[in-house]
Parts: C-alpha cells; sequence; structure tokens
C-alpha cells in the first residue's frame, strides 16, 4: 500500500522537487496549497519511488487520487494506486486531472468515466504580460492603473515581512467582515480557527469556506518562510488597503495564492496596482509564469481572469476508473 501521511512542513522540498521533475504547473501541485488547504480537503501525501502521490479526502472535484508527479514513466505509480485503492477500499478515482495526464489514464486503463468542472481550471499568464500590461489587449487595465494613480497619490507597496503581517491580516478581516460576515459577525475575535470553525457550523458553504481561507491566510502568515512564499501589502496613506500572497509552484511558475484589495479602493483601481506591482516583483524573482488560479464557477471571477488574457487555460477533469 502506500504510506499516505498528513502533509507537514518538512515535505517542502521533496515535493517541489517531485512536481518540478513533472513539468507540472497546476495550483493544486503547489506545496502551499497541499499544506495550507490539507485540513479543507482531507489531503494526504506519499513520496515513495521518486514520485509524489496525494489523496483527497473532499467532496466532488476534491475526492481521490492525484495524478502521481514525479520522474520517470508513471506506469508503475499508477499501478501502485490502483492496488492501494484495492487493499484500502477506495475507489478507484482520480482528481485535478488536466488533458495530457488524462490520456497516460486512457492508455493505462481500460473503462474510464470523466467529469469535467470549469470552476476547476486554473487561468495562466505571462508573467512579463501582467507586470508590462504592453500591448492594446490591456489597455483598459492601464486606464485602471492610470485611475488609482490618479486617485491616490501617496501610495505604496511594501514587501511582505514580519513587520507588516499584522497589515496584511487586517485587510483579510476587513474584506470578510464587508463581503460576509456582516453586522452578525464578530470578525475582530481573537479565539483560534478551530474556535471560529466551531463558531461557524451553521453557517452557509460559502461562508465556512471563506472562514477557511481566513484560517488558511493566518497559517500562511505563521509559516511564510518555511512555505517559500512572497507577498506584498499596499498602503493608501499609510493605510493597508490590499495584500497578495505567492509561492512558486516549480521553478519560474507562481501560485498567487491570495489577493484582496477593500473598500473603495477596489472600485477605483486598487487590484489594477496590485497585481502589476506584485507581478513586476515575481519577474524580478525568476517568474516566467503566473498562475492565478480557478474561477470556481463565479461568473465575475470568470470574466476578471479572462480579462486579463490568460496564456493556458488548464482544464482539469474527475475520472472514475470502471470494472
Amino acid at each position: 500500500m502506500i504510506e499516505f501521511k498528513a502533509p507537514e512542513l518538512s515535505d517542502r522540498v521533496a515535493v517541489a522537487n517531485a512536481v518540478a521533475d513533472s513539468g507540472y504547473t497546476g495550483s493544486d501541485a503547489s506545496f502551499a496549497n497541499i499544506f495550507l488547504l490539507r485540513k479543507k480537503y482531507g489531503t494526504q501525501i506519499a513520496l515513495q519511488d521518486g514520485f509524489l502521490f496525494r489523496y483527497y479526502n473532499g467532496q466532488g472535484s476534491r475526492r481521490g487520487y492525484a495524478f502521481p508527479l514525479g520522474t520517470g514513466e508513471p506506469q508503475a505509480a499508477l499501478k501502485l494506486i490502483a492496488e492501494d485503492a484495492r487493499e484500502s477500499g477506495r475507489l478507484l478515482e482520480f482528481c485535478l486531472v488536466d488533458e495530457p495526464r488524462a490520456q497516460i489514464l486512457r492508455e493505462n486503463f481500460d473503462t474510464l468515466h470523466f467529469e469535467e468542472n470549469r470552476g476547476d481550471s486554473d487561468y495562466i499568464y505571462s508573467a512579463e504580460g501582467l507586470a508590462s500590461l504592453a500591448g492594446n489587449q490591456y489597455k483598459k487595465k492601464r486606464n485602471h492603473v492610470s485611475r488609482f494613480n490618479r486617485t491616490y497619490s501617496d501610495y505604496e507597496i511594501h514587501p511582505l515581512t514580519p513587520e507588516n503581517y499584522a497589515d496584511a491580516l487586517t485587510v483579510e478581516k476587513s474584506w470578510l467582515k464587508v463581503e460576509s460576515l456582516g453586522e452578525s459577525g464578530d470578525s475582530d475575535c481573537e479565539c483560534t480557527c478551530e474556535c471560529r470553525e466551531a463558531a461557524w457550523a451553521e453557517r452557509s458553504e460559502d461562508e465556512k469556506s471563506r472562514m477557511a481561507e481566513y484560517c488558511a491566510i493566518v497559517e500562511a502568515l505563521e509559516n511564510f518562510d518555511a512555505l517559500g512564499m512572497k507577498g506584498a501589502v499596499l498602503y493608501v496613506g499609510g493605510v493597508p488597503t490590499g495584500m497578495t500572497m505567492a509561492s512558486e509552484i516549480a521553478p519560474g511558475a507562481w501560485d498567487i495564492h491570495f489577493e484582496k484589495v477593500i473598500d473603495e479602493y477596489a472600485v477605483n483601481g486598487g487590484y489594477a496596482i496590485i497585481n502589476k506591482l506584485f507581478a513586476e516583483r515575481l519577474v524580478a524573482a525568476g517568474a516566467k509564469f503566473i498562475n492565478r488560479e480557478e474561477d470556481i464557477n463565479i461568473e465575475g471571477l470568470r470574466k476578471a481572469k479572462l480579462s486579463y488574457y490568460p496564456q493556458t487555460i488548464l482544464d482539469k477533469c474527475h475520472v472514475m476508473v470502471g470494472t
């Protein structure tokens, strides 16, 4: 059987090496995502025989084995997964499978049932394109940046460091209060994430998802260096108004985990300015591609991601192996 376990911070280097060897740049393979979302999806991992194995105990498209990532031909790894499913009593199903790896599954299993979910597709961009916003296609984005520049002459963007972790969390708390908590919420509560999750047990799935994101951000800040994160905080008049955080999936490919701008600053071009300025910093750090993750089937989010003209839309599917 595969020796699955919960992901730990000490697994980062080995996981990153396996992902880099595979050439895969999907956001689900970012170690930061694997670690930070481990509770949300019940994620387990194993590093065996040169491959990274993952199993998701979530629901829908976050249920089943992920395609094994590593060096060499995957046939032996897929055979090991089939044996693990049989011995553990799990269904033999694969989640978050892109088309090249779906084709490998077709070549190794006789009967497959595919289910696609457009909301799982990653939007991958040229890092230089997001940093420069050059060309006619980005005219509207440059206008948004100009609007922010005209409206706020006293803005600055600072790298995310221990000195301003609290400012990044202030932005997230403010965003949560406006977007989700409402008057009945208490976004300033200082209890632990476990306490918050218990208190939100009767909330809607959307609200619980937002709470899970808040806890992921707290944990990301607590383990910022150990996760290999980079980030920035946007200030206007010395007040934190936006924040963003990212990590490297594989050499040259960065994943934007969080990006938030609050209040009037969001309306006046704040997202365009933080997107551009942070992309410039990632390019300076060697980024070639930026993965801005999926749109989770939210029409407004899909429209916004498409408006930046992705170089690739990485579609993923759920695959059930029949008998």
